[in-house]
């Protein structure tokens, strides 16, 4: 009993080693969501063969912070969702409350077991749905509506949303919503491409631009966005012409000062690429007094599947899959993820800091917490037999001239197929 009084009394003032006192998960935040996509494993995007368990569905998944050893970590429920987007599958409000969630690709019917090419063969799906997060212990399924055929991407601002559809006349979709996720008004916007579908877009950070990346043309292209004497939206329209960006550009973000747009490079199709990717900074003309640029490229992981920027701008983490997703017979198959630490300058210039090894199959999503001193990981799963299921993984943030990742001993089990991370700080 005096051992452990000392040992209380130590603690106390501070002395006991800063290990014996760190938790297994540190994340500053009020909550995390992720979404599983449990109708193919990994390695389906390269081989086309599902590996599927028919019992086993599609799951969104809510996390409280702090964590408590003994108390139940997340709360899932079933919700539709894909991983065959570019990392926009979900948008979540700053505030939380809500989740929206893109159906891009429904399930197969049970008898479905392979594809020759599963971002092709999927069946299509059209459908969003609205959760209700406001209790992160209970989350719910409120609804969900048709938006238009195979969504791929969705952004948030405010309560307007603007969904990307592969659907003729339902390229863009513009909702606003009341403060139950409602739509209280939907209109379907001139996209003004021919031959050509909008895989991921953003919206800048004022409200009243919208980029772009378009698939086939491999371009990158600005939306403003029109709006009446009280603000609502009238339109879009194009601020001169799409252009190209690297061989794939696919996901992007803008800087918090909306100054700059950067755009991952992937160099190839999710997974298939055999080069380094890139992550781009791009220089948007919003007057369209000039043409739009790529002002700089910076070297990032094989494979880059998605990439968060801290909240200060001075870092950004991109997550690569590397050679993970590879069927599990051939040499390497469920090693090779990483994530890449990048500075960023004030001018947007980026310098790569170091490469860091992830435990985990297909890393997709990647988020900083509110004040950037750390980090979340989505993993797809992992190479194990008999209990498959995704994870997120964590690691800390050491800021300053020298920023460097250190990962943290915990990690949370969710559904396998985890693809998308959002915070709710």
């Amino acid at each position: 009993m005096r051992k452990l009084a000392l040992l209380a009394g130590l603690v106390a003032m501070g002395t006991v080693p800063a290990f014996a006192q760190t938790a297994p998960i540190t994340f500053n935040a009020r909550g995390l969501v992720a979404v599983s996509d449990a109708d193919m494993a990994a390695s389906a995007f390269i081989d086309g063969k599902l590996l599927r368990d028919n019992a086993v569905k599609d799951k969104l998944a809510t996390i409280k912070f702090p964590l408590q050893r003994g108390g139940k970590t997340f709360e899932s429920i079933i919700v539709s969702n894909s991983a065959l987007t570019y990392s926009k599958s979900i948008a979540v409000p700053k505030n939380g409350g809500l989740a929206y969630v893109l159906d891009a690709r429904v399930s197969p019917s049970d008898d479905v077991t392979e594809y020759k090419n599963t971002m092709q063969e999927f069946p299509e799906g059209q459908k969003l749905t609205v959760v209700d997060i406001v209790n992160l212990s209970a989350p719910k399924q409120k609804f969900a509506f048709a938006v238009g055929k195979n969504p791929t991407a969705i952004d948030i601002n405010k309560n307007e949303l603007m969904v990307a559809t592969s659907e003729v006349g339902k390229e863009l979709v513009f909702l606003e919503v009341n403060e139950d996720g409602k739509p209280t008004r939907l209109a379907h916007l001139p996209a003004q491409l021919d031959s050509t579908r909008i895989i991921d877009l953003s919206f800048h950070p004022n409200g009243n631009y919208l980029a772009v990346t378009l698939d086939q043309t491999k371009e990158v292209g600005l939306y403003r966005i029109v709006r009446d004497g009280a603000g609502k939206l009238k339109n879009i329209e194009m601020i001169g012409k799409p252009f190209k960006a690297g061989n794939n550009p696919a996901t992007g973000k803008f800087s918090a000062d909306g100054k700059h747009y950067f755009v991952l490079d992937t160099k190839g199709t999710v997974g298939k690429a055999t080069g380094e990717g890139e992550l781009m900074v791009i220089e948007f003309s919003l007057d369209g007094s000039a043409e739009h640029k790529v002002v700089s490229k910076t070297p990032v992981g094989l494979n880059p599947g998605a990439f968060a920027v801290n909240p200060e701008g001075t870092m950004i983490v991109t997550a690569n899959v590397g050679k993970s997703a590879q069927p599990w017979t051939e040499t390497n198959a469920g090693g090779g993820s990483s994530l890449t630490l990048l500075k960023v300058g004030a001018d947007g210039a980026m310098t790569k800091v170091a490469d860091y090894p992830v435990n985990g199959i297909m890393p997709q999503s990647v988020a900083f917490d509110k004040d950037g001193s750390n980090v979340a990981v989505a993993i797809y799963e992992y190479l194990d037999y008999g209990n498959r299921t995704g994870g997120i993984e964590f690691y800390s943030v050491a800021k300053g001239d020298t920023p460097a990742l250190t990962k943290q001993p915990g990690r949370i089990s969710v559904e396998r197929g985890c693809h998308t991370i959002r915070v709710i700080p």
